[in-house]
């Protein structure tokens, strides 16, 4: 199956906003309150401006919607983070989504912050040569600089 990373337009809200919902993503966020269907729609707005501080790439396959990669500007970090819909766990695709999106995306570095109960997430940040560069009680702090010659694109 061909794996596609697409721009989001604003016909993906419902889907978008459906996944954020979901229990497993609000337990594997950072913010655990559901998000109101209002703020769903500001924050699509605010990624649908194509600024380059925000930007958000659909995962599809077969032009099946699967997930979410996207990329928030913090002061002058870029925090990536992604989902994938529940029946699409566990096949590989978020592996497969973040090398090609890092692949495509090029920039000087990336952080992520996962909590420490996501062990899949910790298990791929790992996978792609992502640095752990702190561990706290609640989270892990990954980077990744992009003269780091380890990613795997195969």
């Amino acid at each position: 199956m061909k794996l596609q990373l697409r721009k989001i337009n604003f016909e993906d809200k419902d889907v978008l906003f459906r996944w954020a919902n979901l229990r497993s993503v609000r337990k594997n966020s950072l913010t655990k309150k559901k998000i109101s269907y209002e703020n769903h729609i500001k924050w699509i707005n605010k990624y649908l401006k194509n600024n380059s501080k925000n930007i958000a790439k659909l995962i599809c396959v077969q032009k099946e919607p699967i997930g979410l990669i996207r990329i928030d500007k913090k002061n002058k970090d870029l925090f990536i983070s992604y989902l994938i819909a529940p029946k699409f766990r566990k096949k590989g695709y978020a592996t497969k989504a973040m090398r090609l999106f890092i692949k495509i995306f090029k920039k000087k570095k990336l952080v992520a912050i996962v909590k420490n109960e996501n062990k899949a997430s910790i298990k791929i940040f790992n996978n792609l040569s992502f640095k752990l560069i702190l561990k706290t009680p609640k989270y892990h702090k990954f980077i990744y600089m992009f003269d780091n010659k380890k990613l795997k694109f195969n």
